[in-house]
């Protein structure tokens, strides 16, 4: 019992902070972050939970209640230890013992409720949601309770960021403001939460089990919540705003900072207001009552949130993430330093203060759900009795969604029967909890999930008639799903990864169905999102003054713009700046002890990757610097290197703001990546994400510093493969900066020996206040993205999609490089004519891919392998006379095959080879030729192969068996031929 009340206590998510002997709240809050984390966004981790024939009866069966509050202990021993399941009766005991506890012993310095009385609402918008009343403290009390929080934060000299701090701390003998704090308890909040919520509970009185101050706000940065949008324990939670530490400029008072509350269940009529979600602004001592329940975030918000709205409503410019109301609110939230107290009230037993009562079903709910999180296995049945106990609460059906399509999705060899039963069970469930609360973003989009889920279950079982009928529900689910989380990003209380998510899940489900411009149209959210994604400062396009930019060159490609470099006495970052960051990543890297630091996948040994906006989130210093470099230096470098580029055939810098996409830290430890088998720390051939990429170098390679530099190590360039320059490039010197279009396709070359650390910033731009047709905005990343998703779709989808894609960026020969190898990939035994015309489109996309990157020893690979696939079905659907003249097609397909073995060889030596088969350009090469009939050529290309399997390591493998077993038959084929030639020749 002792065991199960600290993990009852502790583990329930916000709130549960009585008293200093208690853990902080922002540990709980750290705990919740990261339970949601993995649960809530994690497809496969869904959850739904199993009272459906109660729920559908309406009624609890008392046998069934008997059966499960009184489970049997079952006793498991092992060598070691012994393990024990805890029955559902000694659960409940437990948790009605904390219950217990926490209403007679957590709060004992506040006054409990004597007199049983209500009041009328003050302000109900509805009362069944929360009720207010403007005048709970006076400014006196308000002042002095937020200066002893002040006090106490100074005195641990940690006063900055989301602070927390329990109540009982804050007071000392003389606090005047205790009493004034008493009488409103007890003569206005008893009251208003009895009026509004507390109906049932004659016999008991209500107490506080939780009284705590939350701050926040007041850096460069800084979060607009100061407690995160989540349920509370208890019945009731009272917040009363203590208004803010004024840091704005007082003679703006129209904008100052003040307090408010985010609902979510006020979500549903604010897909149009986003305001109207909000309660508040709140004035200094105001107080709000809600059923604990209810989902809510305090939040920091201007002064005039409401008429802000207003006005962008009126000029149209509302309609985007990033809107003047999302924009003012996060202003806002820097300049002040906000505080607000939150007490969770519950009732206790009036009749026996010695008996052990009951906790009210709400709170045993709660807690037992909270409980079923650790319980692996078990987590269902515990979950059911949650349900079991407050049929109300839709989070039991939500976190038995969870669970049921976790179960649904698992790996293990289940039945296929029972995954679908259990994802069946799961649906009901996300959609009971739909009904229940229409409001909460989560519970659409792990219903989404689980219609996914359950169409590919049917593939498997063969049933996949109703297939695109189901992908309707997948859209509807996802849609709302996001239209609730935008509401919640709008206002900035969410940041856009969840919205990303599942915008991403939208554009892909719209994409199976076939509906691509609805797929368009969700991936051009998506590509906004990016643009806000990062808390850094977008460009000040309102500024004019004059920037003093580093120097820079192009780097080109015989007549073609490749990349720039900065030189020169200015560079990006001086040696302050440099030292600052580097300082705040090995900080960072210290503190994660190995673990991983960054949100891609594609990790290798002796990298580690942190990102920039995870190290400005603690480090208000750094985030002004960098501010202040992006708007200085780096914005107008890229402005002023790309100007021309429209001009040029290439795309001209976007009409909206320039802002920052994401922005990595990456330290490249050769030694570290030798030692793991690497020839050093590198990075693949890739594209990045965005429009623009600068890399700016944060130390020196060992030319310029022979003692403490790295070996290796630079940026290839592909582009730069078709010329006599060097293919890998380094900035200049330190502090200086490599760019380039995120297209431009390139990879990190080894770092052989020391560490080389780099700054990668990816550009991208916010959507123009007055967009034109054609304007560029989102183009780059829809093409990108559209691709991306098109080449898991089946054929005939999978080509729509990437004839769109290359339809949004002509330029990027990565559009036309993938529909032409999905154009070659279709049947070979289809004698149709348009399986004819594929063969033929995907010759001449293939040909416009190495057009516009003559560098791409794929592009090459490819083509080569397009003619001569294109020649074998003509010769074999009889269409060689639609065939190009056989010496014409042998000539373009050797120069193609050896272009792209000469490419790869100048890829391999930088260590960033493409991977492509080497050995089976040749052997295509040696099969062309003999049915030329030209076999001194083919005897010529067969030889190769052997080398080129060896030189790829995969002498041994049963592939290159295969290779072998045919390149011995043509090369048999061929000297029996050359034999009959030179009997005829001899005849």
């Amino acid at each position: 019992h002792n065991l199960l009340n600290t993990m009852v206590r502790y583990v329930p998510i916000t709130m549960r902070r009585n008293s200093s002997k208690l853990i902080t709240t922002r540990c709980e809050r750290t705990l919740t972050m990261v339970s949601f984390a993995l649960a809530l966004f994690f497809g496969n981790l869904l959850c739904c939970y199993a009272f459906a024939p109660l729920a559908v009866e309406g009624t609890i069966k008392p046998t069934l209640l008997r059966v499960a509050t009184e489970g049997t202990i079952d006793v498991q021993k092992g060598t070691d230890t012994e393990k024990k399941e805890l029955s559902y009766a000694s659960i409940l005991k437990a948790i009605d013992e904390s219950h217990h506890n926490d209403a007679t012993q957590a709060c004992t310095y506040l006054p409990d409720e004597t007199q049983i009385q209500a009041i009328d609402a003050v302000d109900a918008k509805p009362a069944e949601l929360y009720q207010s009343h403007p005048t709970l403290l006076k400014e006196e009390t308000v002042h002095a309770i937020r200066s002893a929080a002040l006090n106490y934060f100074e005195q641990r000299g940690d006063n900055w960021g989301l602070q927390d701090v329990a109540l009982d701390e804050l007071l000392s003998e003389g606090s005047e403001w205790k009493k004034e704090l008493d009488d409103a308890v007890t003569k206005v909040v008893y009251p208003l939460s009895r009026s509004g919520f507390i109906r049932d509970h004659p016999n008991s009185s209500l107490t506080v089990t939780s009284a705590t101050v939350f701050v926040g706000g007041g850096y460069p940065g800084a979060a607009v919540t100061t407690t995160a949008l989540e349920r509370d324990s208890g019945m009731i939670t009272a917040h009363i705003d203590l208004g803010t530490d004024e840091i704005y400029d007082e003679a703006n008072q129209q904008n100052k900072a003040m307090g408010g509350l985010f609902m979510e269940s006020l979500v549903n009529d604010a897909l149009v207001d986003t305001a109207s979600a909000v309660v508040g602004p709140l004035t200094p001592g105001q107080l709000v009552v809600h059923r604990s329940m209810e989902r809510t975030a305090a939040m920091i918000l201007p002064s005039n949130l409401h008429e802000i709205e207003a006005e962008s409503k009126e000029h149209s410019k509302q309609s985007g993430l990033d809107n003047p109301t999302r924009t003012k609110i996060l202003k806002t939230a820097e300049t002040a330093r906000h505080y607000c107290l939150r007490l969770t009230l519950t009732v206790k037993n009036n009749e026996n203060q010695e008996e052990i009562a009951e906790a009210p079903a709400e709170e045993r709910s709660y807690m037992l759900r909270s409980f079923a999180r650790f319980r692996g296995d078990d987590r269902v049945r515990y979950l059911t009795l949650a349900g079991i106990i407050d049929v109300d609460d839709y989070e039991n059906h939500l976190w038995l969604g969870f669970d049921y399509s976790a179960r649904a999705n698992t790996e293990d060899e289940v039945d296929i029967s029972q995954r679908m039963s259990d994802i069946n069970k799961a649906i009901f469930h996300l959609q009971k909890a739909a009904e229940l609360c229409p409001t909460d973003a989560r519970v659409p989009f792990q219903l989404g999930n689980a219609f996914v889920a359950r169409n590919s279950m049917m593939d498997q079982a063969g049933e996949g008639t109703e297939q695109y009928a189901d992908l309707s529900e997948v859209a509807d689910a996802l849609q709302r799903s996001s239209q609730l989380e935008t509401v919640a990003v709008k206002l900035g209380i969410h940041d856009i990864n969840d919205l990303a998510i599942c915008l991403n899940g939208l554009a892909t489900n719209f994409c199976k169905m076939g509906e691509f411009d609805s797929a368009v149209d969700v991936i051009s959210r998506w590509g906004e999102c990016g643009s806000i994604r990062s808390s850094l400062e977008p460009e000040d396009l309102a500024s004019h003054e004059p920037k003093s930019i580093p120097k820079f060159e192009w780097i080109k490609a015989g007549e073609r713009d490749v990349a720039i470099t900065t030189y020169g006495d200015t560079a990006v970052f001086d040696e302050d700046d440099i030292a600052l960051i580097r300082a705040a990543a090995d900080k960072r890297f210290a503190q994660a002890s190995g673990a991983q630091t960054s949100r891609y996948t594609m990790q290798y040994e002796g990298n580690r990757e942190v990102h920039l906006d995870d190290l400005c989130k603690n480090d208000p210093a750094l985030k002004e610097r960098m501010d202040n470099i992006l708007q200085e230096k780096i914005y107008p470098l890229v402005r002023e290197a790309f100007k021309d580029q429209g001009d040029n055939g290439g795309h001209p810098p976007p009409l909206g703001a320039l802002s920052v996409y994401d922005s990595i830290f990456v330290r490249y430890n050769g030694d570290v990546a030798r030692k793991a088998g690497r020839i050093g720390a590198s990075q693949p051939l890739h594209q990045d994400g965005g429009m623009y990429s600068v890399n700016i170098a944060l130390n020196a390679h060992k030319d310029d510093d022979p003692v403490n530099g790295f070996t290796g190590g630079g940026t290839f360039v592909e582009a730069l493969s078709v010329g006599d320059d060097e293919t890998v490039r380094r900035p200049a010197s330190t502090g200086h900066a490599l760019l380039h279009r995120t297209t431009q396709r390139h990879a990190g070359a080894p770092t052989t020996s020391g560490i080389r650390d780099i700054l990668v910033i990816f550009l991208t731009a916010r959507r123009p206040e007055t967009p034109i047709n054609n304007e560029y905005t989102y183009g780059i990343e829809t093409a990108m993205r559209l691709q991306t998703m098109a080449k898991e779709l089946p054929r005939e989808q999978c080509l729509r999609g990437l004839e769109l894609a290359r339809s949004y960026d002509p330029l990027n020969s990565e559009m036309s490089y993938w529909l032409g190898v999905h154009l070659l990939q279709g049947d070979p035994n289809d004698p149709s004519d348009e399986r004819w015309e594929e063969i033929c489109r995907g010759v001449e996309t293939l040909e416009a891919a190495a057009e516009l990157n003559p560098a791409d020893a794929r592009a090459y690979y490819h083509l080569g392998m397009a003619i001569s696939t294109r020649h074998k079905y003509a010769m074999r659907t009889k269409r060689a006379h639609l065939l190009p003249p056989a010496a014409d097609a042998a000539s373009r397909m050797i120069e193609t095959f050896e272009e792209a073995i000469r490419l790869e060889k100048i890829c391999e030596e930088a260590g960033c080879k493409n991977g492509f088969n080497v050995a089976a350009s040749y052997l295509t090469l040696g099969e062309f030729m003999a049915r030329l009939r030209n076999f001194d050529k083919a005897m010529e290309y067969l030889s190769l192969v052997e080398g080129a399997l060896a030189s790829a390591g995969g002498l041994d493998t049963p592939w290159a068996g295969g290779f072998l077993e045919e390149m011995n038959r043509m090369k048999s084929y061929c000297e029996t031929e050359t034999a009959k030639l030179s009997e005829n020749a001899v005849v």
